[in-house]
């Protein structure tokens, strides 16, 4: 329920489900991100097979583990992120919480169609329905878990042809992220999407700020998810306003 959610996050909340039935509210916000044409974007990703490819491999994981969601972000959410990644044309994106790999999917979709940029990835996997952390030492609550199915790696829903650009890292985002960040330099676009809480979303806003280049972006999925105030408190003590889509919650620089 929208009273639940933080204050400033109300009315996002309430304006989630329309964001994904209106091709209006999703050229709207890519043209705010500087999208020329948002229409030509979509239409290259109604041609490109990708989500029929990613449909396929969400039935899969509902067929492999019935007990959990593939933790994939809808097709609306899906198209904003590749049409937000053909608008910036970012050198480098960095993304905390693969997965399965649809959401990276989208992402490199798109800077394979830009025909330039990297996406370096950070995961903290685990297997199954037991839960095996395919990071030795590490564990995950139930709730927060978006287990792979037996025998299959992080990323295992990306197409082979995307992978030329993607760069993963194994481990936790507290560990790795930082680190990252001084190896790669200036980034251009920043997609939270490990864990979900409070304390662990403004760690990975705080720490990845500095290194945002002017007019890049922070993206996070599931703002709504912890009924917390992550995004907009962020937002505020950086001097930004916060916008929405679906789920989808951005800060620019």
């Amino acid at each position: 329920m929208a009273r639940a959610q933080a204050p400033g996050l109300r009315v996002p909340f309430l304006l989630a489900p329309a964001h994904r039935r209106s091709q209006f509210l999703l050229h709207r916000r890519l043209r705010r991100f500087g999208a020329a044409d948002p229409g030509a974007f979509m239409r290259e990703l109604e041609q490109n097979g990708l989500r029929a490819h990613l449909d396929h491999v969400e039935a899969e994981h509902r067929a492999s583990l019935p007990a959990f969601d593939p933790g994939s972000v809808m097709a609306a959410e899906g198209a904003l992120l590749y049409g937000l990644v053909r608008a910036l044309r970012p050198r480098t994106v960095v993304e905390t919480g693969t997965a399965s790999g649809i959401s990276t999917a989208y992402l490199l979709a798109a800077l394979d169609r830009n025909e330039a940029g990297t996406l370096l990835s950070i995961d903290l996997p685990f297997e199954g329905g037991e839960l095996q952390p395919l990071v030795a030492g590490t564990s995950i609550d139930l709730y927060d878990a978006s287990p792979l199915p037996p025998g299959k790696a992080p990323g295992w829903a990306i197409p082979a042809e995307l992978r030329a650009r993607w760069d993963l890292r194994l481990g936790d985002a507290r560990d790795v992220l930082p680190a990252l960040l001084v190896e790669v330099g200036e980034i251009e676009l920043f997609f939270h999407d490990s864990l979900h809480t409070r304390e662990h979303m403004l760690f990975e806003f705080e720490t990845v700020w500095p290194a945002l280049a002017r007019g890049g972006v922070l993206a996070s999925d599931d703002v709504f998810q912890r009924k917390h105030d992550a995004l907009p408190s962020f937002a505020q003590s950086v001097g930004r306003t916060f916008a929405t889509f679906g789920n989808l919650g951005f800060v620019r620089k």
